[in-house]
């Protein structure tokens, strides 16, 4: 990069504007906090300056697959650039924290410069015109077809818990086998019209009696999608249980693409759909019960009515409770109309 501009100019040669619109498109994504989402979205500029041969200001950016060179103290200078001043010690940590997110690798230098490449995922990339139109239905998850799918784009909703490791994916794949056999009626799935793929998650969780004592105790204890753990801390109820007053909604997701209005309203009102179905082989079910990995999704159950009960001494979750009549009598749509769907 010839005469390339410095580091610390970044605002200079990538306007904040255009990246303020890079980093409200990926926070959240992949575990991402706000603060990792705008030093990603600078490294990515600073990569495309130099690999896709463009004069400055950047206006838009691509999926710069190869490698570029990047110092601590380059990362530093484009991290920090707008804030009080952190050491190149700083920048590596928070390069090390996107490297562990699976969004950075750092090649072996040899004594050379530090070379990086990054993973843009197709969800970082501005949505197409087609993506915002695409019809989709509410299904029963077909473990044949569905399994792969879901695990993967589960594996980067999960990633914002700590524990993660390469082999989370395949941990996620042998649950959701197990939960299919356990509890059919509860793992639902959105899918789009057009390919029928999986873009939504959800697992209502019929609780056992036994294991209803797990929503006094602190929340974390009772991960296990999203945890390295093998052992289920929760087991489900049988249908005809009338000792069953509980659901856990074990997960709920929708894929980033389609984290709007009008598909988060339909899959509630699936899920609203299911638990009715769900009362006629447990009919004294009425609470509902939930941990919130990520904020975005705390902030849609709060929206829908649900309160927070028991916090996690060890952790920022929390025990989420809503009574299953006022989930069923709320009117999503209404419900969701002022919601922020741009702030993920």
């Amino acid at each position: 990069m010839n005469s390339a501009p410095r580091a610390s100019d970044v605002n200079e040669w990538f306007p904040p504007a255009c990246q303020d619109r890079y980093v409200e498109k990926i926070v959240g994504q992949s575990g991402l906090t706000r603060r990792q989402a705008i030093c990603f979205v600078r490294l990515w500029g600073y990569a495309y300056l130099q690999l896709a041969n463009q004069r400055p200001p950047i206006q838009a950016l691509d999926r710069c697959s190869s490698t570029f060179v990047c110092s601590h103290r380059e990362a530093a200078d484009l991290f920090y650039c707008d804030r009080s001043r952190g050491s190149g010690r700083s920048a590596g940590m928070m390069v090390d924290q996107l490297i562990a997110k699976h969004l950075i690798k750092r090649e072996p230098t040899d004594g050379g410069p530090t070379r990086l490449s990054l993973q843009i995922l197709d969800s970082f990339l501005p949505s197409t015109a087609h993506i915002h139109s695409t019809q989709l239905y509410p299904d029963a998850f077909n473990v044949r077809e569905d399994t792969s799918p879901v695990s993967t784009f589960l594996e980067e909703n999960y990633s914002w818990v700590s524990g993660r490791s390469q082999t989370t994916s395949f941990k996620i794949t042998q649950v959701l086998r197990q939960w299919a056999t356990q509890c059919p009626d509860g793992l639902r799935v959105l899918r789009t019209a057009s390919d029928n793929e999986p873009v939504g998650f959800a697992a209502l969780f019929p609780t056992h009696p036994d294991s209803e004592e797990q929503f006094h105790l602190p929340p974390s204890a009772s991960l296990h999608l999203s945890t390295l753990d093998k052992t289920d801390p929760l087991r489900v109820a049988l249908p005809g249980d009338d000792q069953c007053y509980a659901v856990f909604v074990r997960s709920w997701q929708i894929r980033p693409l389609y984290w709007n209005y009008s598909t988060t309203c339909q899959f509630l009102q699936d899920s609203q759909t299911t638990l009715r179905k769900m009362q006629a082989s447990f009919p004294n079910l009425c609470d509902l019960y939930t941990i919130a990995i990520h904020p975005r999704l705390e902030a849609l159950a709060f929206a829908v009515g649900f309160k927070p009960l028991k916090t996690d001494p060890n952790s920022s979750l929390r025990w989420l409770h809503l009574s299953l009549d006022r989930f069923l009598a709320t009117d999503i749509e209404t419900a969701l109309v002022e919601f922020d769907f741009t702030h993920v």
